[in-house]
């Protein structure tokens, strides 16, 4: 009885650590002007040499000063009417687009994607259309683009990792609905070690997630996230389902094609003195944010499994997992 105690004291324990955990990660530090433009300048190999600049508020001090001056001299921007350029001032989905569009616009496709909180007369406008036909972005599964919402550092790295990508290549990801040639099944069966004199159980409640390879995530807050994985709202081109009481799952009626596939434990807690490799080709998929989150909720403290799936008209491909004893 003893022993039972101490452990859920120590679960306890460690789930309000977790908990504060996750917090501090989401609550990334917001981007700004002046990290955009570096960013941008970089890719665009301007000189990021300190020097004077045209803006009362960039000293020659200021680490971003090359890159912002030359940034004017390119006309990718132009400061306010003050006689100012903010560099500290956070920035917005709006913002980046408008930045990535004024340095590399001739490079990137004309978009005819319309929003409803994104008017024709907002100066983002045609950008915001640029960015998402070369899928640099998306809009949100209510139509709209939420140009207002602020970026995480995180976030613009996604941004800049996205278009130089585009750059590279000229392609964007296509949508897994329209690449479908058919349909299959991913099914399995996913139990722990409940103790030595019970034995192994069904994880139920165990959560499987399915993310194709070829779809085009936006970079969600915080909030959206959290939401997602208390599972009060589903994300768009992100396949889940729980394992049912006798361990078992089934998705039905998949399009065919590439997934990533992760099984989260419910019950079994990994070990939190062993390193937890990040998925790189996840991270790259769902963006540095996104994952961040998503590996903090799902993968730091559970047991889980990582894999290639690929689903193939009228097959059946069986992805299952038994996670043993609890770590505590």
């Amino acid at each position: 009885m003893k022993k039972v105690l101490y452990s859920l004291f120590f679960a306890l324990i460690l789930s309000v650590l977790s908990f504060n955990v996750l917090e501090a990660k989401a609550s990334e530090k917001l981007s700004n002007r002046a990290e955009a433009i570096v960013e941008i300048g970089k890719l665009l190999g301007l000189d990021g040499t300190q020097r004077e600049t045209q803006f009362k508020d960039v000293p020659k001090s200021h680490y971003a000063s090359g890159y912002i001056q030359s940034a004017v001299d390119r006309g990718i921007i132009n400061g306010y009417p003050d006689g100012t350029f903010k560099p500290s001032q956070e920035l917005t989905r709006a913002h980046i687009a408008l930045f990535i569009s004024r340095a590399f616009g001739s490079k990137l496709p004309t978009g005819n994607e319309t929003f409803k909180d994104v008017k024709k007369d907002d100066s983002a406008y045609s950008a915001i259309q640029q960015l998402v036909a070369a899928g640099i972005t998306t809009g949100y599964p209510d139509g709209t683009f939420k140009p207002n919402n602020k970026l995480t550092q995180d976030h613009l790295k996604t941004f800049i990792s996205r278009t130089d990508s585009y750059l590279k290549t000229g392609k964007k990801p296509t949508s897994n609905n329209n690449t479908s040639k058919g349909y299959g099944t991913l099914k399995g069966t996913v139990i722990w070690k409940y103790n030595d004199f019970i034995g192994t159980k069904g994880d139920t409640g165990a959560a499987i997630y399915l993310f194709p390879t070829n779809a085009t995530y936006p970079s969600y807050t915080k909030q959206e996230l959290f939401n997602w994985l208390e599972r009060k709202n589903e994300l768009k081109d992100v396949y889940r389902t729980l394992v049912d009481a006798n361990g078992n799952y089934t998705f039905n009626n998949l399009p065919t094609g590439n997934y990533i596939a992760v099984i989260s434990s419910k019950n079994a807690h990994r070990n939190l003195l062993e390193a937890l490799n990040p998925h790189d080709q996840l991270k790259t998929l769902f963006g540095d944010y996104n994952y961040e989150i998503f590996e903090a909720n799902a993968m730091t403290i559970y047991k889980h499994q990582i894999r290639n799936i690929e689903i193939s008209d009228k097959s059946t491909v069986d992805f299952s997992a038994d996670f043993g004893y609890s770590a505590w």
